[in-house]
């Protein structure tokens, strides 16, 4: 049975993880204002997560190698690539707060698919804060007006909203892999950011050499936030929340990470002067309503933005 200091522990482990994920969307906003391209920072970004998490499997005497023969191994390093390429060309076209909540969304989603891949119960309360999601993504994202149906933002926001679908995909291949396969956290953590970067470097190597993205206009904030969230929002905080889950349960994990959407708003205000209009704010609520409902209402595999 956990003690108390071990379940605090736990808390603590994975409310930072929350805030580490929380202060990515505005760095990541700094370095493709700073030169980066959406795929070149996505490469570079688990690149350094590669060689950070490579020190940590190395120092735990745990790399585990034969985890590149696990085709669901794989599957994860091209659903984490896809959530970030959705979300680097989102954070070019609106706000960091709404990234944060809508990110998060990919809990609900977990809910229909854990129910469909592996008959895990799908209650009322579930159903309820899936139908909710609905009208708050709607007023969260377009204010209530109509017409903002056609503007870049609401561009970005259905690019963000294809993050989270992409990672809750991931999570459930994440449980599906950890059922079957006994894997330690430095190990997967390892070969989950170099299978990513594998995925990406094609794509952005090609944009490179097209001219679409280039490498020669990065500043120094550029490379700082790309080296910060390559290590502190990727290695270090995936391992934080993998070894925060050892002490609580999914469903406690996925309210404490919530904490990030939290951290996003104050940066994004704070740090850039954006909020949120009264109408998206209602919308915002619903939509962490409906999160709280779906987490609270039964386990499930893991919350939050993965990897």
């Amino acid at each position: 049975m956990a003690t108390s200091d071990s379940v605090g522990a736990a808390r603590a482990m994975t409310l930072v993880a929350g805030v580490l994920w929380g202060t990515s969307f505005i760095t990541t906003q700094w370095s493709l204002g700073d030169g980066f391209g959406p795929l070149t920072l996505a490469t570079v970004r688990f690149l350094l997560a590669t060689v950070a998490a490579l020190g940590f499997a190395l120092a735990a005497r745990s790399v585990g190698a034969g985890l590149l023969k696990n085709p669901w191994l794989w599957a994860l390093g091209i659903t984490n690539a896809a959530g970030y390429v959705f979300q680097n060309y989102a954070l070019d076209l609106t706000t960091g707060t709404k990234a944060a909540l809508i990110t998060n969304l990919s809990m609900v989603l977990v809910a229909p698919m854990s129910y469909l891949w592996f008959r895990e119960p799908f209650t009322r309360v579930k159903v309820l804060g899936l139908v909710a999601v609905v009208p708050g993504v709607f007023l969260l994202t377009t204010n209530g007006e109509l017409s903002q149906l056609r503007g870049s933002q609401f561009v970005g926001d259905m690019l963000i909203l294809g993050a989270g679908a992409s990672w809750a995909v991931y999570i459930v291949i994440s449980k599906r892999l950890l059922d079957t396969t006994p894997a330690t956290t430095p190990a997967l953590t390892l070969w989950v950011m170099a299978t990513t970067t594998a995925v990406l470097a094609p794509f952005s190597a090609r944009a490179v050499m097209g001219g679409g993205e280039g490498v020669g206009s990065i500043g120094a904030l550029g490379w700082a936030g790309a080296l910060y969230t390559g290590i502190g929002c990727s290695t270090v905080a995936y391992l934080l929340y993998t070894r925060g889950l050892r002490g609580v349960t999914a469903t406690v994990s996925a309210v404490l990470l919530l904490v990030q959407v939290l951290v996003a708003a104050v940066l994004a205000y704070a740090l850039q002067g954006v909020g949120l209009g009264p109408v998206a704010v209602v919308g915002a609520g619903i939509v962490l309503a409906a999160m709280l409902m779906v987490s609270l209402a039964g386990r499930e595999a893991g919350a939050g933005r993965p990897a």
